[in-house]
């Protein structure tokens, strides 16, 4: 067998992993596992959460993904010091958004916002450590929210 297990997934062999990721987005699930849906993150590894397709329960979209917030993000790490707060004061709206999706139980929303953070750049480690750490917590994955807080410290070299 070519597969090997990797954090509770089934990752395929390199020359397989294409065709498997492809397989993933048009189902739009991880690997086909019931009551979980896969989103595609800005690393294009994506994220796989719990969710509840009848209620359109454990994920929202937020209204900045993919290649608009890549932008948003290259603009606050090339401001100069002067109009940082401005451009910051839009990914602290999309965190505000994210957060009030985590109190409706769409925790998806912040797995995904946290990993295209910390995907982006090693500024924003506190803040994608934050949204990774709260969505692995309520997503009932405590280890992993351990690993986020631990990497991000390292990340920022503390």
């Amino acid at each position: 067998d070519r597969d090997f297990f990797f954090l509770g997934l089934g990752v395929e062999a390199e020359g397989e992993a294409t065709k498997a990721a492809k397989a993933r987005k048009r189902a739009g699930l991880s690997g086909g596992l019931p009551g979980h849906k896969w989103v595609e993150t800005s690393s294009k590894a994506g994220v796989v959460f719990a969710y509840d397709r009848q209620l359109e329960l454990g994920y929202r979209e937020l209204h900045l993904t993919g290649k608009e917030l890549r932008k948003l993000l290259g603009r606050i790490v090339h401001a100069p010091p002067a109009e940082r707060p401005e451009v910051q004061a839009e990914l602290d709206d999309l965190i505000n958004w994210s957060n009030i999706a985590n109190d409706e139980s769409d925790f998806g929303a912040s797995l995904r916002l946290g990993a295209d953070l910390f995907n982006h750049d090693v500024c924003f480690a506190p803040q994608a450590a934050q949204q990774l750490s709260t969505a692995y917590t309520l997503l009932g994955r405590a280890p992993f929210a351990k690993l986020a807080k631990l990497h991000a410290a390292k990340r920022r070299g503390g």
